[in-house]
């Protein structure tokens, strides 16, 4: 959509920008892309945004270090189109070097309250690391579960967990493992994103979602058993027998968690 022309002016003065402009700490980039004629709703087109981006993308992976700075101001002072800078130019220079990003991004998400914006630090940067580092990123997202008391944080982290399962089935049982020592959280927030865990498990491999209920048979943890309750997705034996004998509890939340298991197994019934 942009002419071969106007590509090439674009390229060279984000080449220009960077050499001459960050140096001085001046991070108005949209010095970049102001010549260009074309305006939708009397703004620049998202395109050339875009373009401008990985444009810029490709120049600063080179040099990660250099452009911290540059980086930080446009997320937090820039609105709207400087946070879709931020995310384009993160996402693809994170790739080519994973981890030297890291505890930025951790530190703005702390900061980050808005929760769109936070959502998409997750979808667009965090997401495609934990694709393409998996071994990597899977732990450092689990280890952020403990130090992390921010709900929309530890609602992200499971959210982006449950998608990557979904796309890299093979490596649910390692997602799984890595998670389950917070199956004893009080956290509600953590209990919940392992109940997400869970029922994305029965979609993506329900021979581990059995094993799981399976090797929980004789738990009278109520933890444990609220996460079960709530993440069951199918009528089998096994899970009846399960609830049956959460109804013959003494312990009032063991109990209330048959009550919400029998409803779910009434829910697929429906189906």
């Amino acid at each position: 959509m942009i002419s071969y022309d106007w590509q090439q002016r674009i390229k060279k003065d984000c080449k220009d920008f960077l050499n001459t402009k960050i140096p001085d700490n001046d991070y108005d980039f949209e010095i970049i892309y102001n010549a260009y004629p074309e305006r939708i709703n009397g703004e620049i087109p998202q395109y050339v945004t875009t373009f401008v981006a990985k444009e810029l993308a490709k120049i600063i992976s080179r040099k990660p270090d250099q452009f911290i700075d540059f980086l930080q101001f446009i997320q937090k002072n820039k609105g709207d189109i400087g946070k879709k800078l931020f995310n384009i130019i993160i996402q693809k220079t994170a790739l080519r070097n994973p981890g030297k990003y890291d505890q930025m991004l951790k530190d703005l998400v702390k900061e980050t309250k808005d929760e769109s914006s936070l959502k998409k630090i997750f979808d667009n940067i965090f997401f495609p690391l934990l694709k393409k580092y998996p071994e990597k990123y899977i732990n450092a997202l689990i280890d952020w579960l403990r130090f992390n008391t921010n709900d929309n944080i530890i609602e992200n982290i499971f959210k982006i967990l449950s998608n990557y399962i979904k796309v890299n089935k093979e490596k649910a049982r390692d997602v799984f493992e890595r998670g389950e020592p917070f199956w004893n959280s009080e956290n509600h927030a953590i209990r919940a994103g392992n109940i997400k865990l869970l029922k994305r498990i029965f979609t993506v491999n329900s021979d581990l979602y059995h094993e799981i209920y399976s090797s929980y048979q004789s738990t009278y943890n109520p933890n444990f058993i609220e996460i079960l309750a709530s993440a069951v997705s199918e009528d089998t034996k096994i899970i009846r027998q399960l609830i049956e004998k959460w109804d013959k509890s003494g312990n009032i939340r063991i109990k209330k968690a048959a009550a919400i298991a029998n409803k779910n197994i009434a829910k697929i019934k429906k189906k």
